[in-house]
């Protein structure tokens, strides 16, 4: 069903988390209470237009890089880090957890 999930974390309802790193579009899938997997993101992050990379990030597609390193932040889990591996972003996704599917 997945292809090679290898970062895991768990969000504050106490649903899983799982980072696929598999070659091709990678996902971020989450796991429901009865069992069922979903995706929840996929690694679109190509920054090859103009303007859209940052000071230390070269401007390329890195749709094929793995997710990595999920994590909610530990006060109230309001946020969710999650990184590109390559080149080494970070994004910050805010959400109602304890209230979603996840």
């Amino acid at each position: 069903m997945l292809n090679a999930p290898d970062n895991m974390c768990v969000s504050p309802r106490g649903g899983p988390v799982l980072c696929e790193d598999g070659g091709g579009t990678e996902y971020v899938h989450g796991l429901t209470t009865d069992g069922e997997i979903f995706r929840f993101a996929s690694n679109d992050a190509d920054l090859r237009t103009s303007g859209t990379a940052g000071k230390n990030v070269p401007a390329n597609d890195y749709r094929g890089s793995e997710w990595a390193g999920a994590v909610f932040e530990p006060t109230n889990g309001s946020w969710l880090f999650l990184n590109i591996q390559s080149p080494g972003i970070t994004l910050a996704i805010t959400g109602p957890w304890r209230r979603g599917a996840l």
